[in-house]
């Protein structure tokens, strides 16, 4: 039996065999109320020289989602099964870099800090850091509203939250895409994982000091959660960090503007360290 396959959704794409790999395998973590699905308009510009293997948080997509409420640690722990099972897999001994978007951000920090030497390069996008007790607020009255009005209003709220007016109006079908995959979570689930949002990870911004892999952290200009204010704070609380600002966007480059995201991921995962 194969913990991840069994309780964790995965999809792979990109060279297989142990040789057909140029550059490391990288693992792509999503955003809250959202699945692997999300990174779809960006994994072939990235998978072409490299294994990207995505993947569903727990009680997300097709994952399951284990009885009792959830914590850091267990997405912690979801990932580096992933991570393990994609190093086996390759079987060059190259340790995989990884990509997280909102949650999968505050994840792939956490799994920096707590052990750090199970990753390459690592990507905080559109990642909450050190917020204020005003944000906090903010995020704790959006846990309220999906507590006692369900999906439906969430889904709303983060639509226009995520992407701007002309930008809804020019994607029509990206935005019905992203409505829908809010609306037809499990509710229970969701809330389980946007506490663990609201809360953040205990250890930050403290443990931030701790990543040693060169790490980029990347945001939209427009985001209103995770904002240009946060991104610059993790490169400067990250020893090798540095931060990079999309124009005109805000919480979801790799939707809203995959071209522009793909190749600042490419432009990292595949560049000099400053090291």
């Amino acid at each position: 039996m194969n913990p991840v396959t069994d309780s964790t959704h995965l999809r792979v794409d990109g060279p297989t065999g142990r040789s057909g790999a140029v550059s490391p395998p990288l693992v792509m973590v999503h955003g809250v109320g959202l699945d692997l699905h999300m990174w779809d308009l960006v994994v072939d510009a990235l998978a072409v020289e490299r294994r990207v293997v995505r993947y569903d948080l727990l009680g997300h997509g097709h994952s399951v989602d284990p009885p009792g409420q959830r914590s850091v640690e267990d997405f912690v722990a979801q990932c580096l099964e992933v991570m393990s099972h994609v190093t086996a897999v390759a079987g060059d001994g190259r340790t995989p870099d990884l990509v997280g978007l909102s949650l999968g951000g505050l994840v792939a920090l956490a799994v920096g800090s707590r052990h750090p030497n199970t990753v390459g390069r690592l990507v905080a996008m559109n990642t909450v850091f050190d917020r204020t007790p005003e944000q906090v607020a903010g995020a704790r009255a959006r846990l309220l509203l999906a507590e006692t009005e369900g999906l439906g209003p969430v889904a709303d709220l983060a639509v226009d939250r995520w992407f701007c007016p002309e930008w809804q109006a020019a994607h029509p079908a990206r935005v019905v895409a992203v409505d829908r995959r809010i609306r037809t979570n499990d509710v229970g689930a969701y809330l389980k994982a946007y506490r663990v949002f609201v809360d953040g990870d205990p250890r930050m911004p403290g443990a931030a000091a701790g990543i040693t892999a060169s790490t980029l952290a990347i945001t939209g200009e427009l985001d209103p959660g995770s904002t240009p204010v946060m991104s610059r704070a993790i490169a400067s609380a990250v020893p090798d960090g540095r931060s990079r600002v999309l124009s005109g966007l805000r919480h979801l480059p790799p939707i809203e503007a995959p071209e522009e995201c793909s190749a600042a991921l490419l432009e990292f995962l595949d560049g000099p360290t400053s090291r």
